[in-house]
């Protein structure tokens, strides 16, 4: 009786306090599979109409047909990915256009198809660990043409008769120069130079009002939309994004990846518009006084045509800020506008987990920068070792946000991770790579280490990976090659640029495991690295670092599952509909890797390796918060 009533009070004292307690930060945990949405939303087009030609599918979501027969393929796809057992979610990256094409419209179709596809998935097997969801959604490029709409009319006035490119900065890049308006918000002068042939493409300017305010407004939906999937509590963490251009990583045009060959030959990293449009007027309260230019460049450097990335971003500055303002030659503008994303995604997002992907050298460096802007912010001088033009000013700039993000009283009520989404095998370790987040996760983990020049302790950080290509592809040119090189070379062989003859995905896998991924982890003895590292000339010093998870992409978990030989049809099956009166079930029976084929015992190899990493990324995740 004595035990049973104090099993009641328990209850009871649990139950009123309920109300008091904080919800559990939701985190990601595990081994991910990555893949671009709009490519997979191609490939499953292909499934669903059979009949028809890849330039003759249906746009989508098809409005013709509902629901759209690409969305039983997408979910069966899916659920293939969650099949692995080594995979302990999905991690979809995916434009903002692609959620929300046109002002007040969202098509929710491919997200709703990644959490139908975990929903059932978890359901039908409840005794094992639930399968997870991170989100990586971009702006920058892939922003909705409605936004540069809005950015017009917030120049030209509502009202006014239609003013396009009234909003454009591109005046600035002409020659002669054209006067724009102070608020101007989009380029067309910067080239997308991570998807194939480099290209230009309009730009949202980082600090532009009308842009962070429509993208707020997106987000905002995107949260609500969320609550109401099945296993909304699948959602674990999301990356942070808003002043980018290519992806959600902390990288924008500069001279380091607008440096690229046109023709066979360099462009010397200079860049101009490739035409003239026509541009309005400018309203005569914001007509230039006579003679006045508002571009201001250091010594020795030229106004376009054939500017550089970094000299574009300073007249960009100095026409926004002004002339005298302290943000001359500085990366302030940027930093300001990732502290001000960080806020923003914590203003909206609860009980789940924040990723700042950093990178070593994706923002503008300039020759004129002042010397405060060459050092790291207090406590990460590891971060910053290479003293070099291109390197020193961006890499002080990730750290002054990194030192903000880990202040504890920002964030909201939300766990946090840092994340590196260009791991490969020979990628050297210093500064913000590999070691960074590891060392970061690491001195972090007791919640307790003082943030230098506050009253605080650091928030604990969490620790992710992705890899940069994929580790089983072997045709074709990796993603920036410029010598022929596949994938799986650029990925996996310790010695790239120098390329590794005959390496299979298994090796490749391991080579990256070893080299980056475990080095400095309890699991890094597993595949033959080290659990300790101790760098004097970088300050590198940690052992056992805590990682949380690790992203690979999709087509490699189908390598490992034996599928890498079968189209997505064979996979996936294709569902009946108008377009395809008889469904078509799903069959790998002729493609998939047979006993004692020439890759067969790769693919056995591959997948032992996912599943041993897979196990011990669980033992070297930091426990729940």
């Amino acid at each position: 009786m004595i035990r049973r009533r104090n099993a009641l009070i328990s209850c009871l004292l649990m139950a009123s306090t309920a109300g008091f307690t904080a919800a559990q930060p939701r985190v990601p945990k595990g081994i991910y599979t990555n893949f671009i949405v709009e490519y997979t939303i191609s490939s499953a087009q292909t499934a669903a109409y059979p009949n028809l030609e890849l330039n003759n599918l249906p746009q989508y979501p098809n409005p013709a047909i509902t629901p759209d027969p690409t969305d039983a393929v997408l979910v069966s796809y899916f659920t293939t990915l969650l099949n692995n057992p080594a995979i302990s979610g999905l991690a979809p990256q995916m434009g903002w256009v692609t959620l929300n094409p046109a002002e007040g419209v969202y098509t929710w179709n491919t997200l709703d198809d990644v959490f139908t596809a975990v929903d059932q998935w978890n359901n039908a097997h409840r005794f094992l660990p639930p399968k997870t969801i991170q989100l990586i959604i971009n702006p920058g490029f892939s922003t909705p043409p409605y936004v540069f709409y809005d950015i017009d009319t917030s120049v030209c006035g509502v009202g006014a008769s239609p003013c396009p490119q009234a909003g454009s900065c591109d005046g600035l890049f002409m020659s002669p120069i054209f006067p724009v308006s102070k608020t101007c918000g989009y380029t067309t002068l910067f080239y997308e130079v991570e998807a194939g042939s480099p290209h230009q493409k309009v730009l949202p300017i980082p600090w532009n009002e009308v842009y962070k305010t429509d993208y707020g407004t997106f987000l905002t939906a995107l949260n609500q939309h969320l609550q109401t999937e099945p296993s909304s509590s699948a959602f674990v963490s999301i990356a942070m994004s808003g002043p980018t251009a290519s992806s959600t990583e902390m990288i924008l045009p500069s001279n380091v990846n607008q440096t690229f060959l046109v023709g066979g030959v360099s462009n010397n990293g200079l860049i101009s518009l490739s035409t003239t449009p026509p541009l309005p007027a400018l309203p005569p309260s914001e007509a230039p006084a006579p003679g006045i230019t508002t571009y201001a460049l250091p010594p020795g450097e030229t106004p376009s045509p054939g500017i550089t990335a970094d000299e574009a971003w300073d007249a960009l500055v100095v026409k926004f800020y002004g002339i005298g303002s302290g943000f001359e030659y500085t990366d302030k503008p940027f930093i300001n506008e990732w502290i001000n994303a960080i806020n923003l995604y914590s203003g909206i997002f609860n009980d789940i987990t924040l990723c700042l992907t950093t990178t070593t050298d994706g923002l503008p460096a300039f020759p004129a920068a002042p010397s405060s802007q060459l050092a790291a912010a207090p406590g990460f001088s590891p971060d910053c070792g290479i003293k070099t033009q291109d390197h020193e000013q961006p890499c002080s700039a990730v750290t002054q946000v990194l030192y903000d993000f880990v202040n504890p009283t920002v964030g909201g009520n939300n766990a946090k991770a840092v994340f590196e989404a260009g791991m490969t095998a020979a990628r050297d370790s210093l500064d913000l790579g590999t070691n960074a987040v590891k060392w970061l996760a690491d001195v972090t983990a007791s919640g307790k280490n003082p943030l230098l020049g506050t009253p605080y302790s650091m928030s604990r950080i969490l620790g992710g990976m992705q890899f940069s290509h994929s580790f089983t592809a072997s045709n074709g040119k990796a993603n920036g090659s410029t010598d022929g090189s596949s994938d799986i070379e650029a990925e996996g062989c310790p010695t790239f640029p120098t390329l590794c003859p005959n390496l299979t995905p298994a090796q490749g896998f391991f080579n990256v495991m070893q080299d980056s991924y475990l080095v400095g982890t309890a699991l890094g003895p597993l595949f033959g690295a080290s659990n300790s590292v101790n760098d004097g000339p970088t300050g590198w010093v940690y052992k056992n670092a805590p990682m949380n998870f690790l992203e690979i992409y999709d087509n490699d978990v189908i390598y490992a599952s034996g599928l890498a030989g079968c189209k997505m049809k064979q996979i996936t099956g294709s569902p009946a509909s108008p377009a395809n009166l008889v469904a078509i079930p799903p069959d790998v029976s002729a493609c998939i890797v047979q006993p004692f084929s020439s890759t067969w015992l790769s693919v056995l190899t591959t997948q032992a390796e996912l599943d041993l990493a897979s196990l011990g990324q669980l033992f070297i995740a930091e426990p729940p918060l």
